[in-house]
């Protein structure tokens, strides 16, 4: 299907934009910037996509997936941009801004444009495959795009995110080139609003949605406040060279791409509530170990914690668009993340300061026991909804 095509390469021009992010943290303490400093500015970027989520998705429902996500990617490649040019902390705080709007453009409408294009070839039973390949399109493009960043940023720490800005141009331009027929609605405030209340109020009152909301936040904050304040110094500590980081991010993401290709296979056979188990307790088993490790044997440990939650993105993202109401869908995903995004936002304002209080060893162990008592307090809600279904 050429239109599923075009998503497919839009997610690899998105995935070279790694070739900045494999560096953040680097980056950012560069700059002078504490733990709790930097804790603050993926806290804020949380709370912002929170906010911005729900009024962006309504626009979504009322406008179109497509404009949506294309409006979205723009607004993401300026928050590359405002990094580059603005390397201050008000100037991240700025960009931290941009990312989160274009995000929360994005939330919802993207998994929305893809169910509807299949839902309209009558393919939709293929939508968890075609995310997982969509991932991992995004995952070869990280291949390419760490070892080539993290060695430019040796040199030069700013140009990798001028390149990251340049690639969204290729991708925001491959969304709008969509072919998707979309009835808009009266674009009167009375409808929005109306969407938005309906929306919100058909999300909160599932518990399969509540359930994947809990899941979501345990796994939201522990792979922000491992990938954002942890992962990179942590590689440092236990002796990998500031250049290798983009080589191992490469092999990470060779395996994540084979992962989330086919992570629809395992999710099929063994089930919703076994597939949920595994994504709570691999992150959780693997966060734990790494804070008593301090050698190069923590690299395969990374590795299976990235598997972990590269398994995560297209089950949870199944799971909740067969809960989905179509003339509210992005509305109601747009919810979900959302309420995964405020609560995570605000845990995070305290996470970079344990950093600082703690140190990484010991935010690492409370980390993974966070993930798996929070993430079992969502396996719970949805076992519980199951067993009163059937």
């Amino acid at each position: 299907m050429n239109e599923i095509r075009k998503i497919y390469f839009a997610h690899f021009f998105e995935g070279l934009s790694t070739a900045a992010s494999v560096t953040f943290t680097l980056y950012f303490l560069s700059h002078g910037l504490t733990q709790a400093q930097i804790g603050q500015l993926f806290g804020f970027f949380m709370i912002c996509l929170a906010l911005f989520d729900i009024p962006t998705g309504g626009l979504a429902d009322m406008f179109g997936h497509k404009a949506s996500v294309g409006a979205g990617l723009f607004l993401q490649s300026l928050s590359f941009l405002l990094f580059f040019v603005y390397p201050t902390y008000f100037g991240f705080l700025l960009g931290m801004l941009a990312g989160a709007l274009g995000l929360a453009f994005q939330s919802g409408a993207t998994s929305s444009l893809i169910y509807e294009l299949l839902h309209k070839q009558k393919m939709h039973e293929d939508f968890q495959k075609v995310i997982g390949r969509a991932g991992g399109y995004f995952s070869i493009a990280t291949i390419i795009a760490s070892p080539i960043g993290s060695i430019i940023y040796k040199h030069n720490p700013g140009l990798p995110y001028l390149l990251a800005f340049l690639v969204f141009i290729p991708a925001t331009i491959l969304v709008y080139l969509i072919k998707w027929e979309f009835v808009k609605k009266p674009p009167k405030f009375s409808t929005y609003i109306k969407t938005i209340k309906e929306g919100t109020l058909l999300t909160v009152r599932n518990r399969t949605l509540m359930a994947i909301t809990i899941i979501g936040f345990a796994l939201t904050v522990s792979r922000l406040v491992y990938s954002q304040n942890i992962s990179q110094p942590y590689m440092v500590s236990v002796g990998v060279d500031v250049a290798y980081i983009g080589v191992i991010a490469a092999i990470i993401g060779a395996v994540l791409a084979f992962v989330s290709i086919n992570a629809y296979k395992v999710s099929q056979k063994i089930g919703k509530t076994y597939s949920l188990l595994l994504i709570v307790t691999i992150p959780s088993i693997t966060l734990i170990a790494l804070s008593h490790i301090n050698t190069l044997l923590a690299l395969p440990v990374i590795l299976v914690l990235s598997m972990g939650h590269a398994f995560r993105d297209p089950v949870m993202a199944h799971i909740t668009q067969d809960e989905l109401d179509r003339d509210k869908r992005s509305t109601m995903a747009s919810t979900t993340s959302f309420l995964i995004g405020i609560s995570g936002g605000i845990s995070l304002l305290f996470w970079g300061k344990g950093i600082d209080i703690f140190g990484m060893q010991n935010t690492l162990l409370l980390l993974g026991l966070f993930t798996l008592v929070v993430g079992t307090l969502g396996l719970l809600l949805f076992q519980h909804k199951n067993v009163l279904t059937k």
